[in-house]
């Protein structure tokens, strides 16, 4: 959870009793950080961040009351209070911005009853609100540690239409292992990395990886606690796809949040990192294929080693296609970028006649000039992306007509 500092904060202890009547009261509200997508250049979201205004005028930050609430499990009935508050607030917030993705904190004591997955579809219902317009966030730690009922409530709402993102990623020492048994949409670089990366090459080597493995996952990666330009222009050419953070907006309440949209500002956007990306997702798919058709063609259609993942034959369907067909359109109109897609349609083809022929066991020297055909024509699509990449690149420093 984002702890922000507030000149209003207190430190005066906060006691159990003093924390119970004030979720009595009604004493919380959310104030809303917005993200920023770094393809579009726009507003895509906010997060959702809990703030304790009690009568004295003080604003109270989480991380005063949040650890007091888990540790006295009062945490749920917090939790419980204030989701209907956010869903009617995100009501009003669609009425200025009607696709933006709203992402809210949980942690795995809410899911300990299913008193919360209650609350939420109710909510929804309620509201008429869609559950693709919210996000969960929760750190790898509860998730590692949570019990079989709190997995299943968890795998309950994402079977609602809520997505999940990992919190604090870079923070636990098993992330990896967490990604790969949880159906995660996106992941949050931790803002203690992504402040490093001024001041420490390790960070930034730590940061640009995590980048590419949600990547090649398919998921969105937000990076928050961005305090600099610099910072956000270096994450926007590693193709990162989210921004958060003080240098770009800090949590408001939810009047000059309206006020802050209606205002529609916009940040440099399309991450050239994607362009790089698309290169090296081309690549990989070359590689793949290529792999598949030797073990058939040259080795009997013996297995050796570890299986790679069959190249997707469905020119708009691998990840090259993707990009292509989804948010590579932003380029749309750049005689570079429209020339794409003759030579990637081609590709495929030479690729499916390259499975045909060993399929066949036709003779390997025509298995070969097809392998060579497929050589050219890869070249080709390359040289393309080069130069769209090299575009990109002149329009982003002023240079381009």
């Amino acid at each position: 959870m984002n702890q922000s500092a507030n000149r209003h904060d207190t430190h005066v202890d906060i006691s159990a009793e003093q924390l119970a009547r004030a979720i009595e009261r009604d004493e919380f509200v959310f104030h809303y950080q917005p993200q920023i997508s770094m393809l579009s250049g726009k507003v895509c979201g906010a997060e959702a961040l809990i703030r304790w205004t009690p009568p004295s005028g003080d604003v109270i930050l989480p991380s005063r009351f949040i650890p007091l609430a888990e540790a006295t499990a009062q945490i749920r009935a917090l939790s419980v209070a204030m989701f209907p508050k956010l869903v009617s607030d995100l009501v009003i917030i669609h009425d200025v911005l009607p696709e933006l993705v709203m992402s809210f904190n949980l942690t795995a004591q809410d899911f300990e009853s299913d008193e919360m997955l209650s609350c939420v579809s109710n909510t929804l219902e309620r509201f008429q609100v869609s559950p693709h317009l919210l996000k969960v966030e929760l750190t790898e730690t509860s998730l590692i540690n949570s019990s079989e009922h709190v997995r299943h409530n968890i795998k309950s709402l994402l079977q609602q239409g809520v997505s999940l993102a990992m919190d604090d990623f870079g923070t636990g020492y098993s992330s990896i292992d967490v990604l790969s048994q949880w159906d995660f949409s996106t992941v949050k670089i931790d803002q203690g990395l992504i402040k490093r990366m001024l001041t420490s090459e390790r960070s930034t080597t730590i940061v640009e990886s995590s980048i590419n493995m949600a990547h090649q996952l398919g998921l969105e990666i937000v990076a928050e606690g961005i305090e600099s330009e610099a910072v956000y222009e270096y994450l926007l050419n590693a193709g990162c796809t989210e921004a958060q953070g003080f240098w770009l907006a800090r949590p408001m309440p939810l009047a000059e949040l309206l006020s802050f949209l209606r205002k529609d500002r916009r940040w440099p956007g399309m991450p050239i990192g994607l362009i790089h990306m698309a290169q090296l997702d081309h690549i990989q798919w070359r590689r793949s294929l290529i792999e598949h058709v030797m073990t058939k063609a040259f080795n009997g259609g013996a297995e050796t080693g570890v299986r790679s993942v069959l190249a997707e034959m469905d020119h708009t369907r691998c990840k090259l296609g993707q990009w292509y067909h989804g948010i590579g359109q932003e380029y749309k109109g750049i005689p570079c970028f429209d020339a794409l897609d003759t030579p990637h349609q081609q590709l495929h083809a030479i690729g499916q006649q390259l499975l045909d022929a060993v399929n066949q066991a036709d003779p390997l020297s025509e298995v070969t000039q097809q392998l060579q055909a497929l050589s050219q024509k890869s070249g080709e699509l390359l040289s393309l992306l080069h130069e769209l990449e090299y575009y990109a690149r002149l329009r982003q420093t002023g240079h381009s007509h």
